[in-house]
């Protein structure tokens, strides 16, 4: 069973007047893999918690960008680094040699 993601739409912002703008649509998506990189514990003088950061193995084609937002098991990351596509200027001799798109994400608690 493939794992799924939701992958955040941007906001809208707001018209002229102050009003909301309908931002994009939340979309779901079914990804390969999730493999964590580092679950940090940061003290300093002023602030305690926990920086997480996950490296995302999606299907080809998956569009994020850095600074969206996707929710992986539950809970809710911020992504940081441009996905990469291995799949872009390449053609596969079989189609289940596809390769798929990969981005890291963090969320920090505290």
């Amino acid at each position: 069973m493939a794992e799924v993601i939701v992958v955040h739409g941007a906001a809208g912002g707001v018209d002229d007047d102050g009003y909301a703008i309908p931002g994009k649509a939340d979309v779901e998506v079914a990804i390969k893999t999730v493999q964590p990189l580092s679950l940090e514990e940061i003290s300093d003088d002023d602030r305690q918690g926990v920086k997480d950061a996950l490296r995302v193995w999606g299907s080809s084609g998956l569009k994020v960008s850095p600074g969206d937002h996707v929710t992986v098991r539950g809970l809710k990351y911020r992504v940081v680094k441009t996905a990469w596509d291995w799949s872009k200027n390449r053609r596969p001799a079989n189609r289940r040699h596809k390769p798929g798109t990969v981005f890291d994400c963090v969320r920090g608690v505290g």
